[in-house]
């Protein structure tokens, strides 16, 4: 399929984009200065492991964003490989991570469940995704990606809705803000996956049962050979 001038300046936008959000909101934990750190903390273990899913984040984000160019998949399909290997061995410990930083959080459950319940879904769509390659299954192997993206997205995503948020109620409440934003990141994210999805066509190229064999056909079949 040939790729149109719009929507290869759209994904070069969002790409440029997510990679510039995520090296900003990253540069803060690369001195390793526990100070420097957004969130309150327990001590060094737990400033530890939140660089750890920072830095294994900022990876997925951006071996992610490529695997999306038309061209590199096209071209140097190589590359591609190579680049979605990055992105799982990435994904898979980040989202790990993810679960156990929410349970440390000192925001409460407000803070907790929506960094547990978008790491739980980012580790099932990564494990999705890479079974399904390495079963060769590429139309679903596409949709998972879409699908685990559209979650690793949600590091990005959640800054910008707590930015709106922030400037519409300017005097509300941080924390419900922070909770808000975390919900909305992956939520919204996931419902334009699926649009996406549908919108495209991706799910009418899956193999389905149709192309299988009946009872009634492998029947008609057998006594065809009979006769």
């Amino acid at each position: 399929m040939k790729t149109s001038w719009g929507y290869a300046a759209w994904l070069a936008v969002s790409g440029f984009v997510c990679v510039a959000i995520t090296i900003f909101a990253a540069s803060a934990y690369v001195t390793l200065d526990m100070d420097q750190a957004r969130p309150p903390l327990h001590g060094p273990a737990h400033y530890g492991l939140l660089v750890a899913h920072i830095f294994t984040g900022t990876v997925a984000v951006l071996a992610g964003v490529s695997q999306f160019w038309p061209r590199l998949r096209g071209r140097h399909p190589r590359v591609h490989r190579v680049m979605g290997r990055v992105y799982f061995a990435a994904v898979l410990p980040s989202s790990l991570l993810g679960v156990v930083c929410a349970q440390l959080s000192l925001a409460g459950l407000a803070s907790s469940a929506p960094l547990t319940v978008l790491s739980v879904l980012w580790f099932v769509t990564a494990l999705y995704g890479l079974k399904t390659a390495r079963r060769r299954q590429f139309g679903e192997h596409r949709i998972w990606m879409i699908r685990g993206f559209a979650l690793t997205g949600a590091a990005v995503t959640g800054r910008l809705w707590g930015l709106a948020l922030g400037s519409v109620m300017p005097d509300g409440d941080g924390l419900l803000i922070f909770a808000t934003a975390n919900w909305l990141s992956f939520v919204v994210n996931l419902l334009v996956a699926e649009w996406w999805v549908q919108s495209r066509g991706y799910t009418r190229t899956l193999p389905s049962v149709a192309f299988k064999p009946s009872i009634s056909s492998r029947s008609a079949q057998s006594s065809a050979s009979v006769a």
